[in-house]
C-alpha cells in the first residue's frame, strides 16, 4: 500500500495472517504481525499494510456496533483468560515527509470513498490513552 492508507468508519477489523508476516502502520505506530498472532484495528484508525516477506494470506473479520474487548476474568480468575498485559501495542513511529498524491480510502456505510492529500496520515508524534490497535 505505497502512498495509500485505509480507514474503516463502520467497525473494528480483526486481522489474522495465515501465511507471511504483515507490517501494519497505524497512526499510533507500527505492528509486526506473524502467523499465529492477531491484530485489531479500531474503527476510525488509518492504517497501511505492507508485506515484508512477499505474498501473504489470511482473514479479516469486521465487527459492527461495538468494539472488540477482553472478557471479564470472572470466577476462574487470572488463570484461564488473557489479560491486557498479554497483548502488544504498536511501536511508536511517525513519518514527517511530503507525499504529493497520498490517497486515503475510507469505508463508510458499506461504500468506499477516496481522498487525496499532500502528507502522510502517520505524522502523529504522540498519543495518550489505552485505545490502541
Amino acid at each position: 500500500m505505497d502512498n495509500c492508507a485505509f480507514c474503516n468508519a463502520d467497525g473494528d477489523f480483526l486481522i489474522v495472517p495465515q501465511q507471511g508476516r504483515l507490517l501494519i502502520t497505524t497512526e499510533c505506530g507500527r505492528l509486526k504481525v506473524s502467523p499465529g498472532e492477531i491484530a485489531i484495528i479500531p474503527h476510525g484508525f488509518r492504517f497501511s499494510v505492507n508485506l515484508p516477506d512477499g505474498p501473504s494470506r489470511g482473514y479479516v473479520a469486521e465487527i459492527f456496533g461495538t468494539h472488540f474487548q477482553l472478557p471479564d476474568l470472572g470466577p476462574i480468575g487470572a488463570n484461564g483468560l488473557a489479560s491486557p498485559r498479554d497483548f502488544l501495542v504498536p511501536t511508536a513511529w511517525f513519518e514527517d515527509k511530503s507525499y504529493p498524491g497520498y490517497t486515503i480510502v475510507q469505508k463508510f456505510g458499506g461504500e468506499l470513498f477516496d481522498a487525496v492529500q499532500d502528507f502522510s496520515p502517520f505524522n502523529v508524534v504522540a498519543w495518550h490513552g489505552n485505545y490502541v490497535p
